[in-house]
């Protein structure tokens, strides 16, 4: 009988929890669901140089706010705990002295000068650096003699000279490494902690790992994990190296080039639905050209055979394509609740926010959702609804061109005839309106009675309107405007600026 499927993410808390552990997390839970097994977490924190107070917690917390959730974990338990390295310690030493027994490893006493200027020997030599076996030959009286005179040592992994080792990858088929090409790697290091290899190895091991699906960078220390299974005389998991994420250059994703941290997303203002949508696009092929999907679909429909090898490109345009499809998908009023912290922000919205106030907002965040890639970005550029104190803008030579033609037209609109007489006929018709408030059709028939009258096209009327009731050169349309701020503010807003741009 088939052991149960147990995969997992084993991260390191060493600061903002990356959007690699969240795209590795979601094909290790797929992988899990799809073959009825279990999702787990496991905290990686023996490099204490590294450690980042609070990045733990992040950790937990952004992967729960993505609904990456794991079966068991620090936080939640589980039959297989403690699941931070830094309390297995136990382990480690106990294995490495086991494999030391066995044949698969020894007491190395060299010294940090002699590996240096090995290591410096070999650079002038042109040689790979990498141990050179020293201490292997060592004899079993000389061993015991440098332990009773308290030496210090690590103990290293014992690779074969000959031979190769075979990695059968589930995605990649077999990769081969030649043994004499693989240093004989450092498992317990002279203070007592394990390096990455030994502690990994044990960890998947004592927690019935089954299968190690974790990015492609991970190829080349593989061999190593394999000769260590195999040492020990345990069942091998099954690897899956995952596409690296990588920057439009192709090079692997990097802060230096994008934005790398999940708590940067979130605040950003991205749905949780939407990064985990483009994460699940990252190199996987869901069929018949869909690209908008949840969670659950993705879980379902999931095949590890679907992951394409080529290097998946984190392009933020995408993502932004992706996340405004949920924006659009997403109930109105929860959008709306998710957003007032960014209209508050800036400074648009109280505390307390009555009735009408809320309407409005709801009738802004409908508007807005169609055009934005994010919660921010709405509320951003919301700003036409809510500042009534409004200036042109001025085009700059850093600008692009679109931009800066675009805020050029608008203000040239303001100069010609035809811009001065909309403004003219729209403001006498303001003043004649009998009621303060638009409703979203009034507003259109409204704003169609002056391009009728004028007896010009739709853009050259509603360029100078929109020049002296917004200051923009783009947003939402005209109607909606009107609809939300209502006759006295229009009117407020246009006296000003008339009189300060000296327009009619």
């Amino acid at each position: 009988m088939s052991k149960r499927v147990r995969t997992r993410i084993a991260p390191s808390p060493t600061g903002d929890p990356h959007v690699g552990t969240a795209y590795v997390a979601l094909y290790n839970l797929a992988f899990a669901y799809k073959n009825g097994g279990d999702f787990i977490l496991r905290i990686e924190d023996t490099d204490q140089n590294r450690y980042t107070p609070g990045s733990e917690q992040m950790i937990f917390d952004t992967l729960k706010w993505l609904d990456l959730n794991y079966a068991e974990g620090p936080d939640v338990g589980g039959n297989y705990s403690p699941y931070r390295q830094s309390e297995r310690f136990e382990f480690y030493g106990k294995y490495a002295k086991e494999l030391v027994e066995k044949g698969g490893a020894y007491y190395c006493f060299c010294s940090t000068d002699r590996l240096d200027k090995l290591r410096e020997r070999q650079k002038a030599m042109g040689k790979a650096p990498g141990y050179d076996g020293c201490c292997r030959s060592l004899t079993l009286e000389e061993i015991q003699t440098k332990l009773d005179a308290g030496e210090p040592y690590v103990i290293r992994l014992k690779m074969p000279y000959e031979g190769q080792t075979i990695i059968e990858d589930r995605l990649r088929g077999q990769i081969i490494f030649d043994n004499d090409k693989i240093d004989d790697q450092v498992l317990l290091k002279a203070d007592g902690y394990p390096t990455y290899h030994l502690a990994n190895v044990v960890d998947d091991h004592l927690m019935d790992i089954t299968h190690v699906i974790r990015a492609e960078e991970w190829i080349a220390s593989t061999p190593k994990h394999i000769q260590l299974y195999t040492a020990f005389g345990w069942d091998i998991p099954e690897f899956i190296h995952m596409p690296l994420l990588r920057n439009a250059d192709k090079t692997k994703i990097s802060k230096r080039k994008n934005p790398v941290s999940l708590i940067w997303y979130k605040e950003m203002g991205y749905l949780k639905e939407g990064i985990v949508n483009f994460l699940g696009l990252m190199g996987y092929s869901f069929g018949d050209n869909k690209e908008i999907f949840t969670l659950d679909e993705f879980k379902e429909n999931f095949k590890i055979e679907n992951v394409a090898l080529g290097g998946p490109v984190f392009d933020l345009v995408k993502l932004g394509w992706v996340n405004n499809h949920h924006m659009r998908l997403k109930d109105l009023d929860q959008l709306t609740q998710m957003t007032i912290p960014y209209f508050k922000e800036l400074g648009y919205v109280t505390d307390t926010i009555d009735d009408k106030e809320y309407r409005a907002l709801l009738k802004i965040v409908e508007i807005l959702r169609e055009s934005s890639h994010t919660l921010k970005e709405l509320a951003t550029e919301s700003g036409a609804f809510f500042i009534d104190e409004i200036d042109l803008p001025v085009a700059t030579d850093d600008m692009n061109s679109k931009e800066k033609k675009g805020i050029e037209k608008l203000c040239a609109s303001i100069e010609d005839t035809i811009g001065k007489k909309s403004i003219a006929l729209f403001l006498e018709k303001l003043k004649n309106w009998s009621k303060d408030d638009f409703s979203v059709e009034e507003a259109k028939d409204f704003l169609h009675s002056i391009v009728d009258e004028i007896g010009e096209g739709p853009g050259k009327v509603y360029m100078p309107l929109r020049a002296v009731i917004t200051g923009q050169s783009r947003g939402a349309d005209l109607y909606n405007i009107l609809y939300i701020i209502g006759k006295e503010r229009t009117l407020c807003r246009m006296e000003k600026m008339i009189k300060k741009y000296n327009i009619l």
